[in-house]
């Protein structure tokens, strides 16, 4: 099955410099890099290079997220890291240990005073973000303001490494994302993997939602025959729940009955349980629900725009995309974080007019007819959709 992290004999030399010379040189090290450099990718193999060398010394990962901290947990059964803490941002808040080292990602959404906490508890520090991805104004629980950009290297007193070779995204992909946000996508495309596979992002119309639905289901289940995994994003919860009780539709099974927790939110554990009763193989990964190192491989994966930040799959479905739906919830930059989670395949759907985002890269897109597609389900070989 696909990979979450890359091999060590599969980087490059600019890459394994770092790893066995660069970190040794400075107390404080800041991995600049636009999406899709390896900016994690190179925080977690210096991890395990730091823990082979030194093996009594205490090493905390510090990430945004729980679906990140899903994917470094991932990332580290595959490299064979052991005997590292690893934690939200939010539960690092709540320690009082010092640590040899701090590794920490996505540190543009964080806050001044937890950066500068990171910073006096380590004797050496390597972070790592992309100044165009701070998807956050404030912390979400405290409502501190995230740090201005120009602050981080003061405040974490680091040198900074820049990362200039896009690993992740094809070609077409980043094109998409040039003629959607001009400046973004020439920094993008300023230095592309020339080894890399290119593949054109697809743009399906479907009739109506069911149809949409089965489509996107259809496609990521055909992606474990290729070894490959998938990843389904959505902008809320509402969104999410609207494709899974669809996806129960067209099993024949009854929409889930919301359960809520003791927060009065969701209870997703209780969906999982749902959703394997009734053999849907997909797993909603966020807000500690979920596990990507069991089932990353194994099940769909489902999750927020928000808590794709710093992850990337195979193949990536982006559902819903009509015009006027989510300009509350996604806006420019969120959706570019969307649309770069993915290392081979984009697939973006929608049944009425088409989002003004789409829009502007429509023409790069590859369009399909549904309906074809579908009709391979129909045939003597797949008369059901079995998840």
């Amino acid at each position: 099955m696909s990979q979450w992290m890359i091999p060590y004999d599969k980087l490059d030399e600019k890459q394994l410099h770092f790893i066995d010379e660069d970190i040794k040189k400075d107390n404080r090290i800041w991995i600049q890099g636009f999406a899709g450099s390896g900016k994690s990718v190179l925080l977690l193999h210096s991890v395990a290079n730091v823990r082979k060398k030194e093996k009594n010394i205490k090493i905390c990962i510090i990430v945004f997220t729980q679906s990140l901290k899903q994917l470094f947990i991932a990332g580290m059964y595959e490299l064979n890291i052991k005997n590292v803490t690893i934690m939200t941002y939010h539960q690092f808040k709540k320690e009082t240990n010092n640590f040899d080292y701090i590794f920490s990602d996505e540190i543009q959404d964080l806050t001044p005073s937890i950066l500068t906490k990171m910073t006096e508890r380590s004797k050496k520090l390597i972070i790592a973000g992309d100044t165009n991805q701070s998807i956050y104004q404030s912390d979400p629980q405290t409502n501190e303001r995230v740090v201005e950009i120009n602050r981080i290297e003061k405040i974490t007193k680091s040198k900074v490494c820049f990362l200039d070779t896009n690993y992740r995204l094809t070609k077409s992909v980043v094109k998409s994302v040039q003629k959607f946000i001009p400046s973004m996508g020439i920094l993008l495309f300023s230095k592309i993997d020339k080894t890399k596979k290119n593949i054109t992002p697809n743009l399906i119309k479907a009739s109506n939602r069911k149809e949409e639905v089965e489509y996107i289901l259809k496609k990521a289940k055909d992606s474990f025959s290729e070894d490959e995994n998938s990843l389904i994003i959505l902008p809320t919860h509402n969104e999410i729940l609207k494709f899974l009780n669809i996806a129960l539709e067209l099993e024949g099974v009854k929409p889930w009955d919301v359960v809520y927790n003791r927060w009065n939110k969701p209870d997703y554990y209780q969906l999982h349980i749902y959703l394997k009763k009734n053999h849907i193989d997909i797993e909603y990964i966020c807000n500690g629900y979920g596990n990507l190192h069991e089932n990353g491989n194994k099940k769909i994966i489902i999750m927020t725009y928000h808590s794709s930040k710093g992850l990337d799959f195979d193949n990536v479905f982006l559902p819903f995309l009509d015009n006027h739906i989510y300009n509350e919830y996604l806006t420019e930059i969120l959706f570019m974080v969307g649309m770069t989670r993915t290392k081979k395949q984009l697939t973006l759907t929608y049944i009425n007019n088409l989002h003004p985002y789409v829009k502007k890269f429509k023409d790069i897109c590859n369009r399909l007819n549904i309906n074809d597609i579908l009709l391979e389900n129909n045939s003597d070989e797949f008369d059901k959709f079995d998840f």
